[in-house]
């Protein structure tokens, strides 16, 4: 009887890892899409944020048509005009010394949930204008059949705008005698002089009999409205301002930079000197307005919205991936590390809830503030998320864990938005940080599979 050979015993199968189809390609490339897509709200709402913006931009010039626009004052010139056979021409002197003080009172106009910042200011400016006797001033005419108006000499201040909020009251002292100031082409009769700038004009007459250089000496107070920013060029040889108000986020600029400057919390001040030696003192123009003949270094300080908020939310949406990226990282190892296994659409779902960050800082910001919104929009997605995360790990560690590493990141990000200038550094020694953090627990993931691997052999 043939017996028949006994089957070979099977060779032992290999153990499978632990970790075997939870980190499978086809997961990782699923959980990677998912991260991908949530950026696509995010792109939604700087959609949103955009359209937002071009309203608050709609708001703030109506604010401009209505109240002020940004101003930016011209500094008083002594004008004598030149009788001219074909065409009226003047003769322009700058001021030797000018000082200027500005107070802005500003405040905060809304319409529905936009607004616009605006001021109101009392402007005091003083001066000297130091004008040579009539052989000297007869050199600059071109023509020297010409004959200079001395009785019809003015002082003209003005803006390059218009000057909203100037009272009948408002009056200039020359040489002491208080003169009224008149609007440009109610004083000279000739429009196409008086186009370019708004002008007020003080008549100066001066004796062109002198034989030595005068001294005319000015004073005047200006009521004035604005919005955004308030300027001034200066022409004067020696020129001083100081302009203070009670608001905590002032931006100088233009071409002279404050010398001292005190910025607090609720207030600025700030101070310029300057000095031009080589700028012309006198010279002659056809137009008596046209703000090119104020050639001279401009000094502004603009009103910043203390914190811009749509700028800010634009920058949150930045870091949308990062969000994302982090939160599903711990997700991944929680399942290394705790055996938790993790649905794709569990994925999904968070990113969804992240992504509602945006909006819901956009939307709660709008009325009640920025810090406020960030605050709230905050704490409800890391109380959705971590719930969520609760519910589905079904330990309290895990999501103790991802609580702590989300509210964190949110910590992270109020503060690094708040830095303007530190923000690149901050960022980057941050992101140095968390790839650290990563590269130890791999290491760990690393150990653990290890045995398990060997064991396979």
């Amino acid at each position: 009887m043939t017996q028949t050979p006994s089957a070979s015993p099977a060779a032992p199968k290999e153990p499978r890892p632990a970790f075997a189809g939870i980190l499978s390609i086809e997961k990782i490339l699923l959980i990677t899409g998912i991260a991908l897509a949530t950026l696509i709200p995010s792109f939604l709402v700087s959609g949103l944020v955009a359209e937002r913006e071009q309203r608050q931009r709609e708001v703030q010039s109506e604010f401009t048509r209505n109240w002020g626009p940004a101003q930016r004052l011209l500094t008083p010139t002594l004008v004598i005009p030149i009788q001219n056979t074909w065409s009226r021409q003047y003769l322009r002197i700058a001021p030797t010394r000018a000082d200027m003080v500005a107070k802005l009172a500003p405040q905060e106009r809304r319409r529905g949930i936009f607004s616009a910042i605006v001021y109101e200011s009392a402007v005091d400016i003083s001066g000297e204008f130091l004008v040579p006797n009539a052989t000297r001033l007869q050199e600059y005419l071109s023509d020297k059949s010409n004959r200079l108006l001395w009785n019809e000499a003015f002082i003209a201040f003005g803006a390059e705008a218009s000057l909203p909020g100037l009272r009948s009251d408002n009056q200039i002292e020359i040489n002491g005698a208080p003169t009224a100031w008149r609007p440009c082409l109610e004083a000279i009769r000739q429009e196409a002089d008086c186009r370019g700038a708004t002008l007020l004009l003080a008549s100066a007459q001066l004796d062109g009999n002198a034989a030595a250089t005068t001294s005319v000496a000015f004073k005047t107070t200006i009521a004035l409205r604005g919005t955004g920013s308030f300027a001034v060029t200066n022409i004067a040889k020696n020129f001083s301002a100081s302009v203070a108000s009670a608001w905590p986020t002032p931006s100088f600029w233009g071409e002279a930079l404050p010398a001292t400057s005190n910025v607090e919390s609720d207030s600025f001040d700030a101070q310029w000197q300057l000095s031009d030696f080589g700028q012309a003192r006198i010279w002659t123009s056809s137009n008596v307005a046209d703000a090119a003949n104020w050639k001279g270094p401009t000094l502004g300080v603009t009103l910043l919205e203390a914190t811009p908020i749509y700028r800010m939310i634009n920058r949150v949406g930045k870091y949308a991936l990062l969000f994302v990226a982090l939160s599903f990282a711990t997700y991944l190892f929680f399942e290394i590390l705790s055996h938790v296994r993790i649905h794709v659409l569990q994925y999904g779902l968070l990113g969804l809830s992240l992504s509602l960050f945006s909006l819901l800082l956009l939307s709660l910001s709008e009325f009640i503030g920025y810090t406020a919104g960030y605050v709230v929009s905050a704490a409800l997605v890391l109380a959705q998320s971590s719930l969520y995360t609760a519910a589905v790990t079904k330990r309290v560690g895990p999501a103790a864990i991802f609580a702590a590493m989300l509210g964190s990141l949110f910590a992270f990000l109020y503060v690094l938005l708040g830095l303007e200038t530190y923000s690149l550094l901050a960022g980057t020694l941050a992101l140095f940080v968390v790839v650290s953090v990563l590269m130890i627990v791999t290491q760990r993931v690393g150990g653990l599979m290890e045995p398990r691997l060997s064991g396979a052999g």
